[in-house]
């Protein structure tokens, strides 16, 4: 198959976050346009009234304190400069810096004031309390017509998870779909959702696809959920697609879910692979199982590789094991 070489290296070299320590969010204004900025610690992803647009910045350290923020953006005349933060306090500490401030590089006043903070909660901590519901936190990714906020909200002593979905009309920041029911999603701050100038899900030529991280953003398994924009209806649609480490080949229109779980011993594994057809209408029809069963693992010094003994089909109690096993690796975390 002519899989997208893009889509393959996007899935592997996103960068590797674990559950922030910190998140912040503040509203203000940058001059005369209003502003959003959500920050994972010493990082923020915002975006204001004037083009619709998400960008980003982190902390530089000078040889002194205070440090600065400083948007990322070299060139741009309206570079942001926070002024005055202590960076280990900042994002190391809760309840601090209720207001920010600070100036773009053409002049205009950048005031900010803490709506919302959330620090992951310990058994020390008082925040290990907190619950809230449907919180707003913006995602650094977006398609060339839509950006995204997910929606998060928390249980007394339970994790971050995103119920649902905002989306955003980059063209005037009109709030054109909120999607819900989500459920069992884990929240992976600021790249809970990626998106792709080559992504095309449905293969409509539109590219505003997205996928929503299930579980985490590395390793072997990960868990997603494709949303697809349907020009018909003007709205997002989420694709039938259940499985594992989905690629897409968009000349045969088809997608393969990849999945490897542990065997009846200690170094076998089973090895599950599902082919999906696309058959319009937003949809997927999965025309192919295979299975294999790989017993032994070893390394074999003459070849200095890692091979199996033996490899044999799986069984039907085997597929289905694997379909139901989930992996609970936190590859985010290495």
């Amino acid at each position: 198959m002519n899989y997208i070489k893009s889509i393959l290296l996007i899935i592997f070299l996103i960068p590797t976050i674990s559950q922030a320590e910190l998140y912040r969010v503040y509203t203000g204004t940058i001059g005369q346009n209003k502003a959003e900025f959500y920050f994972d610690d010493d990082f923020a992803v915002y975006v204001d009234s004037k083009d619709h647009q998400v960008k980003d910045f982190d902390y530089i350290m000078k040889s002194h304190y205070p440090a600065q923020f400083k948007s990322n953006d070299e060139n741009a005349l309206d570079k942001i400069v926070i002024e005055n933060v202590d960076s280990h306090t900042f994002y190391s500490k809760p309840e601090t810096y209720q207001q920010l401030t600070g100036y773009t590089l053409n002049g205009d006043k950048v005031n900010l004031h803490k709506t919302f903070e959330y620090k992951k909660y310990n058994e020390q901590h008082p925040l290990s309390e907190a619950e809230f519901n449907n919180i707003e936190f913006l995602q650094q990714n977006s398609t060339k017509d839509f950006y995204f906020k997910v929606l998060i909200s928390k249980k007394k002593k339970e994790e971050v998870e995103i119920v649902g979905i905002n989306i955003y009309s980059k063209h005037d920041d009109r709030l054109i779909q909120t999607i819900t029911g989500i459920q069992g999603c884990k929240f992976n701050s600021y790249v809970s959702i990626t998106t792709h100038k080559a992504f095309d899900f449905n293969f409509d030529g539109d590219n505003n696809d997205f996928y929503l991280a299930k579980d985490r953003n590395y390793g072997p398994n990960t868990t997603v959920e494709y949303y697809v924009y349907d020009k018909s209806q003007q709205q997002f649609v989420k694709l039938n697609l259940e499985g594992n480490g989905f690629r897409f080949d968009y000349e045969e229109k088809e997608s393969t879910s990849y999945k490897t779980c542990p065997g009846k011993k200690a170094n076998d594994e089973i090895s599950l692979t599902d082919d999906f057809k696309y058959i319009g209408n937003n949809r997927y029809k999965r025309v192919k199982t295979e299975c294999l069963y790989k017993l032994g693992h070893y390394f074999n010094e003459e070849s200095n590789q890692f091979e199996y003994k033996k490899e044999r089909a799986c069984n039907a109690k085997e597929i289905k094991a694997c379909r139901n096993y989930i992996d609970t690796n936190d590859y985010d975390d290495y």
